[in-house]
């Protein structure tokens, strides 16, 4: 079978399911697997295991739940294997989850193995608003992430004296010692370089644009031949000259 229609407010029970593409506006009930291309409507499935490419149902309840891509409001299972992405507006209850993007609002999982996860606020949302708020909060998240700059560390140029010098020695080095201290506290000193947050937040929008396949173009108040270029490479705008 290439496609398989459950329409709303049945129930239909099976064994078990094999078909291209799987559409549930009711409720579907399996007592072994389900395996599809897809899996998509507004209706429940309760099932023993479902292997899919893609899973975009309201309610999904089995045993384990192996997939590319998982977009439901309710998700109960053992284990859920999503490998590009899983987003559950209501709730998920699982005792492992390995994904590499998880969204959810209210959760209950004892064990999460994901690149990233995203935890978004309790609100009524439907299964699109649920992608772009996570979205909006990836991108937000990646501009505040690539505008902080670690500290720099500064190390001690002056080593310590080797054991086992006489002490005619260490008098000796005892005048190099202190002048070789006076450099070592101006370094220490110096005030590190301020970092600039616009710069850094519109170059975190530029690199996000790209990343997604989105062309940028800056209009500038000058004539373009006058208008500042920016070097993605060195990070930092070219000015023309005067």
């Amino acid at each position: 079978m290439k496609t398989v229609y459950i329409p709303k407010g049945e129930i239909v029970r099976y064994e078990s399911l094999m078909t291209e593409h799987l559409v549930v506006h009711g409720c579907l009930q399996v007592s072994n697997g389900i395996k599809a291309r897809t899996i998509t409507g507004q209706g429940t499935i309760s099932a023993g295991t479902i292997d899919a490419d893609v899973i975009r149902v309201d309610g999904v309840e089995a045993g384990s739940i192996v997939c590319k891509r998982l977009l439901a409001k309710r998700v109960q299972s053992p284990e859920v294997f999503a490998s590009e992405s899983a987003a559950v507006s209501c709730f998920l209850s699982a005792a492992y989850v390995e994904t590499g993007r998880l969204t959810v609002t209210l959760s209950e999982i004892d064990e999460v193995k994901a690149e990233e996860v995203v935890n978004l606020t309790p609100k009524k949302r439907t299964l699109f608003g649920t992608l772009l708020a996570s979205l909006f909060r990836s991108f937000w998240t990646a501009l505040t992430v690539r505008g902080q700059k670690e500290p720099t560390v500064m190390t001690d140029a002056c080593e310590a004296m080797p054991e086992g010098v006489t002490e005619s020695t260490q008098e000796e080095a005892q005048e190099p010692e202190a002048e070789q201290a006076a450099p070592c506290e101006e370094e220490n000193t110096v005030e590190p370089e301020a970092v600039d947050e616009e710069l850094n937040r519109i170059v975190g929008i530029f690199k996000l644009a790209r990343e997604q396949g989105y062309t940028l173009k800056l209009i500038p108040g000058t004539p373009e031949e006058n208008a500042p270029v920016f070097d993605f490479e060195n990070e930092r705008i070219l000015r023309p000259a005067a």
